[in-house]
């Protein structure tokens, strides 16, 4: 059985959303799209084989930094990597403090996005991992 690489985007920009299926499109995969986050939650919850969420980080920052423990608390095999225009170094560490795996600047560089998705997937599925790095 070929493993599959699970991925949620939460994003408003549909730019993204495309951006993240470029990057992997070498892989199988499988890209889940929420234009809320009031659906992120409901989205992992009915389907929890989620490997990476990625998180658009937005103002008011606090509600992110919510929606983050929320999903560390229902879905922890899930890790969760913040996708953001704003740059700032002291957002992204308390980011990682808090529990997310990484942080990535907007517009994303797909390189870079597709090294990420990989190594996160690897941390809780490392066996997923391979199989799908052996696929391409």
């Amino acid at each position: 059985m070929q493993e599959t690489l699970s991925i949620l985007v939460a994003d408003e920009e549909r730019s993204t959303v495309d951006k993240v299926i470029d990057a992997i499109k070498d892989y199988p995969s499988q890209v889940i799209s929420c234009w809320s986050r009031e659906a992120v939650l409901d989205t992992v919850l009915q389907n929890q084989t989620v490997d990476v969420v990625l998180l658009d980080f937005q103002q008011p920052f606090e509600k992110s930094f919510e929606l983050l423990s929320d999903l560390k608390a229902v879905a922890p095999q899930s890790e969760v990597v913040f996708i953001s225009k704003f740059d700032e170094e002291k957002l992204w560490l308390e980011a990682v403090q808090r529990g997310a795996y990484d942080f990535l600047a907007k517009p994303l560089d797909s390189s870079e996005l597709k090294r990420i998705l990989l190594q996160a997937t690897e941390r809780h599925h490392p066996v997923k991992a391979r199989s799908v790095k052996a696929s391409k």
